[in-house]
């Protein structure tokens, strides 16, 4: 895809449970930004893998099955390609590496001027997005906000844009709302994100399945990247509620529900059930893809995912949505 999935959902942020022991909503939020401010010091987009890049390539394959474009970013400039300028809001954008290094480029080889609002809580990262959007003469203007609390402008923005964030917010009905009263009526809102059990927990029915599969794996697969400091060895594969110390999917297993109540939906592809527990940031470093018993398991992993998908065994984890303005 020309955007990047969300490959760190999960434990990296126990590091900074270490320093913090958040007990509050205000405590959480200084986690967050902090955690952040870190992830986006020297880059735009959080690194990945070889293993969830290959993951990713899997979910443009559906996407561009679906849709005819091979992404956000993609689809976003397809659909406005027609537009002398398009105003765009980023919500929960961090770095908004999306926005500015993965769509405008897109927009700005149709010869679509790009108007861009990103908000966050986060100011250090905004302003790095501000900086470098002044360098490429994009028209940017940063909110410092708690999307939870938003209020936006009627009738506002062609486009709105959620990639990977949508599972840090806890309002997401309010939040759904403002998006649709906010979309122009030609508008529309687009997402990628990971719709799991509450706290990045596994379904029970997910869980069994991925317990299952931890039998089977040699040993060096099962090396956890995240947990502690330097990576160690996870006998068993822990089902954590990250939740309880951070927004880390505080309220996930609500965004398809939240979105379709209020908006109107026009894609909804399912693309992951049980691959991002074996492939991102925790244990996906352990693959090489190069390898032939590597690569075979990672098909094999793949291939059952989109089984359990298919025949609606397992709910997805991570979705590609298009939603249209709904009409109250």
């Amino acid at each position: 895809m020309g955007d990047k999935m969300d490959a760190t959902p999960l434990s990296i942020i126990n590091n900074i449970r270490k320093i913090f022991i958040p007990t509050s909503y205000s405590q959480k939020k200084r986690n967050e930004i902090n955690f952040y401010q870190n992830v986006f010091k020297d880059s735009f987009f959080q690194k990945s893998n070889p293993a969830w890049d290959e993951t990713e390539a899997h979910c443009t394959k559906l996407i561009q099955k679906t849709t005819g474009d091979s992404g956000l970013c993609e689809y976003v400039s397809s659909h406005t390609k027609n537009k002398k300028k398009v105003k765009i809001l980023g919500l929960g954008s961090g770095a908004c590496g999306v926005e500015i290094e993965g769509i405008y480029p897109l927009l700005h080889k149709n010869g679509t001027l790009l108007d861009l609002t990103c908000v966050d809580i986060n100011k250090t990262i905004l302003n790095k997005a501000k900086l470098e959007s002044a360098k490429k003469q994009i028209k940017f203007h940063a909110l410092i906000r708690d999307i939870n609390k938003i209020h936006l402008p009627a009738n506002t923005y062609d486009v709105v844009i959620a990639h990977a964030s949508l599972h840090h917010f806890l309002n997401l009905d309010h939040i759904c709302q403002q998006i649709n009263k906010t979309l122009k009526p030609e508008g529309f809102f687009i997402t990628v994100d990971i719709p799991t059990r509450k706290g990045y927990l596994m379904w029970p029915e997910t869980y069994q399945v991925v317990q299952n599969l931890w039998k089977i794996l040699p040993n060096k697969f099962k090396v956890d990247h995240t947990k502690h400091a330097l990576p160690c060895f996870a006998k068993n594969y822990e089902n954590v509620d990250y939740s309880t110390n951070s927004f880390e999917c505080i309220n996930s297993d609500n965004i398809i529900p939240s979105l379709r109540k209020h908006l109107k939906e026009k894609y909804y592809i399912p693309e992951l059930s049980i691959a991002r527990r074996f492939f991102d940031s925790k244990f996906g470093p352990n693959y090489d893809l190069n390898k032939p018993l590597d690569r075979s398991i990672f098909d094999f992993i793949i291939s059952l995912d989109q089984y359990y998908l298919q025949s609606g065994i397992l709910k997805p984890e991570t979705f590609f949505g298009v939603y249209l303005k709904k009409i109250q």
